[in-house]
């Protein structure tokens, strides 16, 4: 579980990153959900780091 939550934070991380300093958006397949996907990905990320540390 830790593993994929580190994953999720990455992919969160190069999300954000590339669309406000590349002008990618790496999910603009999700439509207008697309703006809050790299605070989503990270919020579950971090959920999962902390159920696979108990």
């Amino acid at each position: 579980m830790q593993i994929i939550g580190y994953i999720l934070i990455g992919l969160g991380i190069i999300d954000f990153l590339l669309g406000n300093f590349g002008n990618m958006n790496l999910t603009g397949f999700m439509g207008p959900l697309s703006s809050f996907t790299p605070i989503i990905l990270i919020v579950v990320g971090g959920l999962l780091t902390r159920v696979g540390n108990q």
